[in-house]
């Protein structure tokens, strides 16, 4: 073998033993008994056993690269000279497991091959007649073959390789397809050894805020790392966590089709968190357990990894997004149902006709509270003022705890608020604002009817994109009652909207929802409820103070106006019944269905059935499909009956 030759056979076995000796590696170790078929190229040659081994690094688990060596002998016909043929060289193959255990593959080798050919008959000296040359070899194949186990494969081998005289391929000594049968070993060196292992860790990105339980169920706390140094692939992974009373069920955190050996694979961590979650009154700790659900080689296992989860206190919040508040405002607390049930009961036993009831219900909440003492009280701790703008650990109480506190910081007041008045189902809103916190609620009227019930729409919250009015409090005067909350809120909004250098955000609560679920902190306690007697002197005396405010300007625009119709509907926001009447019958007497069923309403409101029916049969007569007047007539025969 010429020197040249000997470097390159050196220099394919040096980058392989290299290869080999790294910290931490796959192998494949392959034999594999062989036929060549050289009859197919030259009709001389007959069929020539063998045998290669190869030694290869496994390549993220799809390449393998190494060295192999071997040996063919071969017997031409009419000839008693023995070919035989010692090779070496470099390899390179690719694989995959399209199924568990069916496994496919294809590569090639180049090297350098050594030939001996010996005459089988003595001279008549004794000795053999020997003659030794070298040159390249080349072979390419595919195999199929069935995975025993993670380590062992047995395979079918096909291909072509071709044995050179001499430094060039055109020199054929044997050429022609072959086949084999090979045992494909493989095994792992090196760091992370270990014959079977799924390895299991999780980040932690932000401690668990309770009052986000609901949100962890779609938004994740951290993350899930698998490593999987099984001796396979892992298919069909279900990742999930649990973490015993604390939460409702496993949560499935995600899937994976599949993992290849050594290869990590990330998961978020989500959780289903239960109200067990909202007893923590200090930070702490929980014991959790991430359960992977997979398939190797076919079979169905599973393993289940325990870990802990770091848990804030109930109460704890980061400002920032000032959506996530959303999350303390819950309309399912069974105490906050209780109480604004009872105040809604008697708010709309005492409801005024044609106004607002949106409004009445919220006077009816705002008084309700203070009546049963409830008032401002700074948090000396984490004060409103100071941490709403930053971005350090606050702390919120939840609506139960400050109704049961009767006390609370202006942002603790306005979530009972909110909630109060969304359990009575009132759609509500806030604005976190420098020195208060306000309050608003949804009036369930357009943008174009906003003066039909106000002095002005300055002081209202207007979003012209959805046509929606909100009214604000202000829950810095919240103890001194709706009068002088709406007034201060209604100038806090003058302000945000009169300074283009003021910020400020408005949040509606039903769409912050849709990010931030509520929770519900209950204790199954009971809570103090007004008077009765008392509140309803005290709802009474807010709306005739917003009639005095509002109303009685919209009945002076209207009798400006000249405008009977508008001005009567206004007449009876403020309960001036007789007024609106006469204003309805100007209508009513130039053939106004509508003021002709207006005056019918008034009737009704003033219990004169009878004249209320006659009034509504008069519609009839005029129109007699008229829907208002049909349901009407209804109703005051089933009171006169």
């Amino acid at each position: 073998m010429n020197t040249k030759k000997k470097r390159v056979l050196a220099l394919v076995f040096s980058v392989s033993f290299c290869m080999m000796s790294l910290s931490a590696l796959d192998f494949v170790f392959k034999i594999e008994p062989s036929v060549l078929f050289p009859s197919v190229v030259d009709s001389k040659m007959q069929v020539s056993p063998g045998v290669i081994m190869q030694a290869d690094v496994d390549l993220f688990n799809i390449v393998t690269v190494g060295a192999e060596g071997g040996y063919t002998y071969e017997q031409p016909k009419s000839t008693d000279e023995g070919i035989n043929v010692i090779l070496g060289g470099m390899n390179f193959g690719v694989y995959y497991f399209p199924l568990s255990r069916l496994y496919i593959g294809a590569g090639g080798a180049l090297g350098l091959q050594n030939t001996i050919t010996q005459v089988q008959k003595l001279d008549s000296e004794g000795v053999n007649d020997k003659k030794t040359f070298s040159g390249l070899y080349y072979r390419g194949f595919g195999e199929v073959g069935f995975r025993v186990n993670p380590s062992i494969c047995v395979n079918l081998v096909g291909g072509w390789a071709s044995y050179s005289a001499g430094s060039s391929f055109g020199n054929s000594l044997l050429s022609g397809p072959f086949a084999a049968l090979s045992l494909r070993l493989t095994g792992h060196v090196g760091a992370n050894s270990k014959s079977s292992a799924i390895d299991i860790r999780i980040e932690q990105e932000s401690d668990v805020f309770p009052v986000y339980s609901s949100v962890y169920g779609y938004e994740p706390f951290g993350t899930i790392f698998i490593k999987n140094d099984e001796g396979a692939e892992l298919r069909n992974v279900h990742v999930s966590f649990r973490a015993g009373k604390y939460t409702n069920s496993s949560k499935l955190c995600g899937t994976e089709e599949k993992i290849n050996r050594h290869k990590i694979a990330e998961f978020p961590l989500y959780a289903d968190f239960s109200d067990e979650i909202l007893g923590f009154t200090e930070d702490g700790k929980i014991s959790g357990e991430i359960i992977v659900e997979y398939e190797f080689l076919g079979k169905k296992m599973s393993v289940t990894e325990p870990i802990i989860v770091s848990v804030c206190n109930r109460n704890s919040f980061v400002w920032g997004d000032s959506s996530a508040l959303a999350s303390f405002i819950s309309p399912d607390s069974q105490e906050i149902a209780t109480f604004a049930k009872e105040v809604a009961g008697i708010t709309r036993n005492n409801i005024y006709t044609g106004m607002n009831a949106n409004l009445q219900y919220a006077i009816g909440i705002i008084e309700g509270l203070r009546l049963i003492g409830m008032g401002y009280s700074e948090d000396n701790i984490t004060p409103y003022t100071t941490y709403h703008t930053g971005y350090e650990m606050d702390s919120i109480q939840y609506p139960l705890q400050t109704l049961q506190c009767l006390s609370g910081d202006y942002d603790d007041l306005a979530i009972l608020v909110c909630s109060c008045l969304q359990t009575i189902n009132v759609p509500t809103g806030y604005i976190p604002y420098d020195d208060d916190f306000i309050v608003l609620v949804k009036l369930n009227m357009t943008s174009g009817q906003a003066l039909n019930n106000f002095a002005s729409t300055d002081g209202l919250v207007i979003d012209y994109d959805s046509d929606e009015v909100y009214l604000a409090l202000s829950m810095k005067n919240l103890d001194k009652g709706f009068t002088e909350s709406y007034k201060a809120g209604s100038e806090v909004v003058v302000q945000c909207f009169s300074n283009e250098d003021t910020y400020y955000d408005f949040i509606d609560t039903t769409d912050a929802w849709s990010s931030y679920k509520p929770v519900a902190f209950s204790t199954n306690s009971s809570v103090t409820t007004p008077k009765q007697d008392a509140l309803v002197k005290n709802i009474r005396e807010a709306i005739q103070a917003y009639i005095a405010s509002d109303i009685d300007a919209v009945i002076k625009r209207a009798r400006e106006a000249g405008d009977s119709n508008k001005l009567g509907v206004a007449l009876v926001r403020a309960g001036r019944y007789s007024e609106a009447k006469k204003e309805f019958q100007k209508s009513a007497d130039k053939g106004s269905i509508a003021a002709m069923n207006n005056v019918a309403n008034i009737l009704m409101i003033e219990k004169n059935y009878t004249g209320a029916a006659a009034q509504y049969q008069k519609i009839l007569d005029k129109d007699p499909s008229n829907t208002v007047a049909q349901k009407g007539l209804e109703n005051a025969n089933a009171k006169i009956e």
